[in-house]
């Protein structure tokens, strides 16, 4: 496909490419989703299949987070090298080809090596397109990181039901994911000559992002500079890394692990709570966690808008305000007869807080200086560990107190999340950014 140059301004044009941008990497996340997400209803069907018991299949199953967070540094650091597009485009067909692997599984370790190369190659997917998804909103100039977020869920929604669907119909697992992973391969790869090229990470490593204090002691994110200081290509190592890694780096790593922990909580708890705990029926314990994905996909469909409006960092409190909330009366009424629909609610309302809390940390830490890839796979490691800790957190809780009790640590990690929102900025709105920035259509 050709290329063609836009430089400065706001015509049709430059509309029309950043649009096609947006969309491929809305594409991009909604395969990544959609893959892996048709995974989780097979679970009980490879456990059978490789008589494994509960021990054997739970290390089996560290293997996707495992090769996740061993390779999402060497991620940032390609996609600082090569530039998002090309880390999709190499990644893509190595995540979407993994899964016709399955009929080479034979065991424990077999399906943990596999998984970890699943994990392995969705984290290459995963970061580039965030990355990309920064340089996108960097030339639109208001977010849309929530909307790109949605479609990822949107894919997981998907999945699920078509994983369901073979289940039921005793699909074959290696036919399943063969047939998705094609059909995920023919969406998404012509959909990559859309995205905005950025040779060396130009696009998403724009030199220029520099942090700037705000008069009220806050953090404005970045502003752009458009041209390349010899000065800072010339400054010392240790100066650089305190520029890529400034102040409010910690703040966002805290509100990101309090995310993915959260959301960890509901994916592996909501049905156990909801079944123990208020004694809903097996076919009502599992609408917790749908009722979650679904507030989540809605919110995020207007996040950006809200966020535009409002700005992150009071749209993530106010949202989390919601959750706490609605979850914090959940499990007050949990013991109650309609503790069941309560707890449904709760774990609704706790996809509302969340919805927007990982878009807005990815967004921020793409432009708080240095390479966005590097900046997104650090707080993607540090939620990888909060999304793995929260499980076992929470389970040893549930020994000491019980369950009920246990999962007050949720409206911790709420107040958490709020307290640390003002690291949240929004991108620069200021046309005059974008204007010595070229963007192209193809790569």
């Amino acid at each position: 496909m050709g290329r063609a140059a836009v430089t400065g301004g706001d015509g049709p044009q430059r509309r029309r490419h950043l649009a096609r941008a947006r969309a491929a990497t809305m594409i991009a996340l909604f395969v990544l989703a959609l893959v892996f997400a048709s995974w989780a209803p097979r679970v009980p069907q490879i456990k059978t299949d490789l008589r494994l018991g509960d021990g054997r299949l739970g290390l089996a199953l560290l293997g996707a987070p495992v090769g996740a967070v061993l390779t999402l540094w060497l991620v940032g650091i390609a996609v600082t090298r090569f530039g998002s597009v090309r880390v999709v485009r190499a990644a893509l067909p190595c995540y979407c080809a993994v899964g016709s692997l399955f009929p080479f599984v034979d065991g424990q370790w077999s399906l943990f090596a596999l998984l970890a190369l699943w994990g392995a190659t969705s984290s290459g997917l995963d970061i580039a397109a965030n990355a990309q998804a920064v340089g996108v909103e960097h030339g639109y100039g208001r977010p849309i990181m929530a909307t790109a977020h949605a479609a990822w869920t949107a894919g997981a929604l998907v999945g699920a039901g078509i994983g369901t669907a073979a289940a039921a119909l005793a699909v074959p697992v290696s036919a399943q994911f063969a047939a998705l992973g094609a059909i995920g391969l023919v969406i998404a790869l012509p959909a990559t000559w859309w995205m905005l090229p950025d040779p060396a990470g130009s696009m998403v490593e724009p030199s220029g992002w520099q942090p700037r204090a705000e008069p009220s002691g806050g953090w404005s994110g970045a502003e752009l500079v458009a041209e390349r200081s010899v000065a800072a290509a010339a400054e010392p190592a240790r100066e650089r890394r305190r520029r890529r890694l400034p102040r409010p780096f910690v703040a966002l790593c805290a509100v990101a692990f309090g995310s993915f922990l959260c959301e960890g909580v509901a994916a592996d708890w909501s049905a156990v709570y909801l079944s123990e705990v208020t004694g809903a029926a097996a076919g009502v314990a599992g609408a917790g966690f749908v009722a979650f994905t679904v507030c989540m996909f809605a919110v995020r469909l207007v996040g950006d808008r809200v966020m535009a409006r409002y700005g992150p960092a009071r749209t993530v409190r106010g949202f989390t305000a919601v959750a706490g909330v609605g979850f914090a009366g959940a499990l007050a009424v949990g013991a109650l007869p309609f503790g069941s629909a309560a707890g449904v609610i709760g774990f609704g309302a706790l996809g509302v807080g969340t919805a927007c809390v990982v878009p807005a940390v990815f967004s921020t830490a793409g432009r708080l200086g240095g390479s966005a890839g590097t900046s997104i796979a650090v707080v993607s490691t540090v939620g990888y560990a909060g999304w793995l800790a929260g499980p076992p957190v929470v389970g040893g809780l549930a020994e000491l107190v019980g369950l009920h009790r246990a999962l007050t640590v949720v409206l911790l990690l709420l107040t958490t999340i709020a307290a640390f929102a003002p690291a949240l900025r929004a991108p620069s709105a200021d046309p005059a950014a974008d204007v010595q920035a070229p963007i192209r259509a193809g790569g």
